[in-house]
């Protein structure tokens, strides 16, 4: 049975010694969770990391192209330090300690997780390492809840709660969204958006069904773009297109996206749905420009960062 869901980016940030058999834990238990919670939440995690969902491009420096193209885009973080805090970078102890403070800057949530998992005393250099990764804690501890594992078990455990929070607490913010009053009239009032962001955004959204066959019981998603107008007033001639961040087209984020038709009328606080297919190559994200005519017959536009 399918079913609609908000889609949030969930970044998994950690030094390079984090090993491949958490992360990979990390991840089963997202699927796990979307299998079992994105229904009755409404919400489907999408994780995302600088292995998987950076690309290639050159810019000031490594760190601040991984946080426009990831860190900028996500609306949570889970963070584990095992023994290295890091790199330093310009401004920051470490890559890791800059993307957290990013995104707390926005009011994000970022989860920190020690890694406390058996493993061999550290000497030399790693002690020293070690040390610095102490100090870091102990500064940002006062600021932060910070949970800690010591087996793959329990780590399955604390990400499961962990998206459990996050969910609820989006759940919570969109009935609350939901329950308040507009004004009638049509004039802007305090619970309106600003008028920077009043118009048509664009949003991912996916569906989730059972299919049982021989091979026994599988679950595909069908991923959509989601036209939604925030205005008391209906729009016409809505399009929309995918563009990279230097303004070209990309046409193999959704192989069909130009044969979806203009939609003529586009009611007040209405909706319109896009399903979108992708290939094995296609790119997960890409930037959604929205156009518009509004009322007084004036071509309008919104973007925004979609990813699948």
């Amino acid at each position: 049975m399918a079913y609609s869901a908000l889609v949030l980016q969930l970044l998994l940030s950690a030094p390079g010694d984090l090993p491949d058999a958490h992360k990979s834990q990390i991840q089963r238990s997202i699927r796990l969770w979307n299998n079992q919670q994105a229904r009755f939440y409404g919400i489907h995690f999408s994780s995302a990391d600088w292995k998987e969902g950076g690309t290639p491009e050159f810019g000031d420096y490594a760190q601040g192209v991984l946080n426009e193209q990831i860190v900028d885009d996500s609306d949570a973080a889970v963070v584990v330090f095992t023994d290295r805090l890091g790199t330093p970078t310009r401004e920051h102890e470490s890559g890791t300690a800059e993307e957290i403070a990013l995104l707390r800057e926005v009011g994000k949530d970022v989860a920190l997780l020690l890694n406390y998992c058996p493993r061999p005393p550290l000497a030399g250099s790693a002690l020293e390492e070690k040390k610095r990764l102490d100090t870091y804690i102990d500064k940002i501890g006062k600021q932060a809840f910070i949970g800690r594992y010591d087996s793959e078990q329990r780590l399955a455990e604390v990400i499961g709660a962990l998206l459990t929070r996050i969910a609820a607490k989006y759940r919570r913010e969109a009935a609350r969204d939901l329950t308040t009053p507009r004004p009638v009239s049509g004039v802007p009032g305090e619970d309106e958006p600003e008028a920077d962001a009043r118009g048509v955004w664009p949003r991912i959204e996916v569906t989730q069904s059972v299919l049982t066959d021989l091979r026994g019981a599988r679950t595909p998603r069908q991923w959509s773009l989601v036209l939604e107008s925030n205005l008391d007033v209906p729009v016409n001639d809505v399009t929309f297109r995918y563009e990279d961040g230097d303004g070209n087209a990309v046409g193999d984020f959704d192989l069909r996206w130009d044969r979806h038709k203009t939609v003529d009328v586009l009611g007040p606080r209405g909706s319109v749905r896009f399903p979108i297919i992708q290939s094995w190559g296609s790119p997960n994200s890409a930037l959604c420009v929205v156009e518009w005519t509004d009322s007084a017959g004036e071509r309008r536009s919104t973007r925004a960062t979609v990813r699948t």
